[in-house]
């Protein structure tokens, strides 16, 4: 008959938790101290990866990631959320799936370091992606096809490409036998391009003993970028501009429209919309945008304007051609665009009712009352009803930080430099942020201008290549920043 040691009890618990597939909460930095007496002895130094091998693999999962369709709305994220789950569990890590609400999904894992009081790092990603017209789409969007050395399809580079990035990296750190100081949580959610609510929002919400020991966050937000000289940077977004999203109602009669009045709900709503078009808000240089900009200056050596931003936007001249670049503008001041129309559904019928949305996107420390305001006096009619459909406050990352250290450490083995910015548009971020939570947009991937434009467009593709390098690039970073920790095993007496 065995004998039931305590060690072999511990082993077969070990089992049965790994085929359940559970996400252990954060642990106590005391229990992980044991009072047994042990020996101590080096631990077997790490595989080599095979990169190659680990390349066609992630481009294998990343089609079949695209080709579950989680156009949001309405989502539908469980699928992938499973098929992400069991890839965890394929090489033996915990992992779990939470159904937020019928058909919503999100999935986490968690890759344990041996490190004793060490942060751990979350790596997010959103399995949700915006919706594809196949009409303008040179392959079908939901295809995943390779094409020209390139995994086309809705969601390749925003998010699935990033976390088939992250997931990969983490198995190949088990797989190789690499051991971290710090705890590494994949999370991937849902609903993130619709704000959130029931994914990262839902997740803090009802799940927090998954990132309770959390120190760091990286997440979409930042890439590997290029300036015309050749020089690259590792873009890092620390700071993130808040949504300020408006719903505009317009009343006035119903009719036919063959007698139409004066003015109708719709010719209403037009006008104050035209007026809010040729309205600017004030600009405003925030630091990490004036930080941005000295640095791509000193870069390339570009318009000397960009070392001393605050003052060259007080020339009129200067600033009027500074802002006419849409993203530079975006990043000085707080924009607002109609984006959605509703009104009748009949051609000869003058509806009693037009509403459009308007995408405000506020800088950080922005007031969302005094905005608010400012966008009522400057459509002119205060006869037209407003309401905010989404807003949250804004919350910044240090520059400062041992993730930032080691970012710097990764993007010095490449000879580029580390340029912390703002972006204009915000992510899921904000609610770890909230936190307290460090939280930084980068994935190490490299992007042109043009790959860029597939985000939220037509064509969206990453290289095969391009996933392979990020890979390796990620599992590099989680070394630095995860503080490969003293290779050692223990062993009873």
């Amino acid at each position: 008959m065995a004998r039931f040691t305590p060690a072999r009890i511990a082993r077969a618990f070990a089992l049965i938790v790994l085929a359940a597939g559970v996400v252990w909460p954060a642990r106590p930095a005391a229990a992980a101290h044991n009072s047994d007496h042990r020996l101590v002895e080096p631990a077997p130094p790490p595989r080599p990866i095979d990169y190659a091998q680990l390349t066609r693999e992630a481009t294998a999962l990343l089609q079949n990631y695209i080709r579950i369709d989680t156009t949001n709305p309405p989502g539908d994220e469980l699928g992938a959320a499973r098929m992400l789950k069991e890839k965890f569990l394929s090489d033996g890590v915990p992992a779990t799936v939470w159904e937020p609400a019928p058909g919503r999904g999100v999935i986490a894992a968690r890759l344990h370091g041996i490190g004793r009081h060490a942060k751990s790092i979350v790596l997010l990603s959103h399995m949700d992606v915006v919706p594809a017209n196949p009409k303008e789409w040179e392959v079908p969007p939901f295809s995943g096809e390779i094409k020209n050395g390139e995994i086309w399809g809705r969601g390749s580079l925003d998010d699935k490409g990033p976390g088939v990035i992250e997931l990969m990296a983490m198995l190949a750190i088990k797989r190789a036998g690499i051991l971290l100081d710090r705890d590494v949580i994949f999370i991937a959610t849902g609903d993130e391009e619709e704000g959130g609510k029931m994914g990262a929002g839902w997740t803090v919400a009802h799940e927090s003993d998954l990132f309770a020991d959390a120190g760091y966050l990286l997440n979409e937000g930042g890439a590997i970028e290029k300036r015309p000289n050749g020089k690259e940077y590792f873009a890092v977004s620390i700071a993130e501009k808040t949504p300020l999203w408006i719903r505009v109602t317009a009343a006035g009669p119903a009719d036919h429209a063959a007698m139409p009045p004066d003015e109708t709900a719709v010719t209403r709503l037009a006008r104050a919309l035209d007026r809010l078009d040729n309205w600017r808000a004030p600009i405003r240089l925030i630091d990490p945008v004036r930080d941005y900009f000295r640095e791509i200056a000193a870069l390339d050596g570009g318009p000397p304007q960009y070392r001393s931003l605050a003052r060259a936007l007080r020339d009129p001249a200067f600033a009027r051609k500074f802002t006419a670049d849409p993203h530079h503008d975006a990043l000085v001041r707080d924009t607002f665009t109609p984006t959605v129309l509703r009104a009748g559904d009949k051609t000869n019928v003058i509806p009693s009712l037009a509403e459009a949305e308007i995408d405000g996107r506020l800088l950080p420390g922005e007031n969302p009352i005094t905005a608010m305001a400012d966008v009522s006096k400057a459509m002119g009619d205060a006869n037209l009803k407003t309401e905010v459909l989404l807003n949250f406050p804004s919350v910044s990352s240090p520059r400062d930080s041992r993730m930032m250290t080691a970012i710097q450490e990764l993007a010095a083995r490449e000879h580029a430099a580390v340029v912390p910015t703002m972006i204009a548009g915000f992510t899921d971020s904000h609610y770890f942020r909230e936190k307290n939570i460090d939280c930084y947009g980068f994935i190490p991937i490299e992007l042109t201008p043009g790959e860029m434009k597939g985000v939220h467009g037509v064509n969206e593709r990453m290289s095969v290549k391009k996933l392979g390098a990020g890979i390796r690039r990620m599992v590099e970073l989680l070394e630095l920043a995860g503080g490969r920790a003293r290779a050692t095993r223990e062993r009873r007496r």
